[in-house]
């Protein structure tokens, strides 16, 4: 008896896909994108993967996510891709470029921080490469620096 399973990704007709996401960061991709009212979504979690061991996908029917708004990806999954499909055909392939700032998306781990303290204070931070595997954010506000992980979202 094999053990192989065939995995079913229905195509879409219009809207976008987010593929090779970082397991197990779809749910936080959705999140940081506010796509939990835009339209039909479907969720894939944990595919093998030869890019990343394991990944997630993400389809969003009829919306048309823009560039400033996919590479918020890269923060967190830089090796996602982004295909734009329309009638059933994909359109645009789309590389993911690290945002220079990223502005009321991260909370500062900094517990004395301004952002902090006051609920109506948006934060902003100065995104850069440390190296192949770590992205850091810099707080304009108190100048921390600390390495960009998922549990930063606000």
């Amino acid at each position: 008896m094999s053990t192989e399973r065939a995995y079913k990704v229905f195509k879409i007709e219009n809207g976008t896909v987010i593929d090779h996401i970082k397991s197990p960061l779809a749910l936080k991709i959705i999140e940081i994108l506010h796509l939990q009212n835009n339209g039909i979504i479907s969720i894939g979690m944990n595919f093998d993967s030869d890019k990343t061991a394991k990944k997630d996908i993400i389809k969003v029917e009829n919306v048309y996510l823009s560039k400033t708004e996919t590479d918020l990806i890269a923060l967190f999954s830089p090796t996602a891709t982004i295909n734009i499909i329309k009638n059933g055909e994909v359109i645009e392939k789309r590389l993911l470029e690290m945002p220079d700032f990223v502005f009321s998306i991260l909370k500062c781990p900094n517990p004395t921080c301004i952002t902090n303290h006051f609920h109506d204070c948006d934060t902003k931070f100065e995104i850069f490469k440390v190296n192949e595997k770590t992205t850091n954010a810099r707080c304009v506000f108190c100048e921390r620096e600390t390495p960009v992980v998922p549990e930063m979202i606000k």
